[in-house]
């Protein structure tokens, strides 16, 4: 009798351990509020903070930001509970960058940190992500 109710509960286990998984983030779909922190190794002069706003879709996860005259490309998305990583390639005046990312969603919050490399200067930098929602998308 024990087994009978042990071996479909533990299978019931499984499977929705498994489902969890694979689930997407706590990501309320919309119009989110992104600022960006930036620090770079070696600089003494501080970078202000920099906010946009981004669409933010299950199909699209990855904050962006839209400065302009860099061209990136986003690879190797992994989904891992709450949290999206990421590598991402960018060419720009200041030469090619690459490097990883990651950023943890909770409902209508985010928090993230992505780390770069400037190929050539050998430059370092440190974006922390901070996001909400703040309505649907235009």
């Amino acid at each position: 009798m024990v087994k009978k109710i042990l071996v479909p509960s533990l299978v019931l286990s499984i499977v929705y351990a498994f489902g969890s998984a694979l689930a997407d983030p706590e990501l309320n779909p919309g119009k989110w509020e992104m600022t960006t922190e930036t620090e770079m190794v070696g600089m003494p002069v501080q970078i202000p903070p920099v906010t946009h706003t981004q669409c933010l879709t299950s199909d699209d996860l990855v904050p962006r930001s839209n400065e302009t005259g860099k061209e990136c490309e986003v690879s190797d998305v992994k989904i891992s509970g709450n949290t999206v990583s990421w590598k991402m390639v960018c060419s720009g005046e200041n030469g090619p960058m690459e490097g990883t990312g990651q950023a943890t969603y909770r409902g209508d919050h985010m928090e993230g940190v992505m780390n770069m490399v400037i190929s050539g200067a050998g430059m370092q930098i440190t974006n922390k992500i901070s996001g909400r929602r703040i309505g649907d998308c235009d």
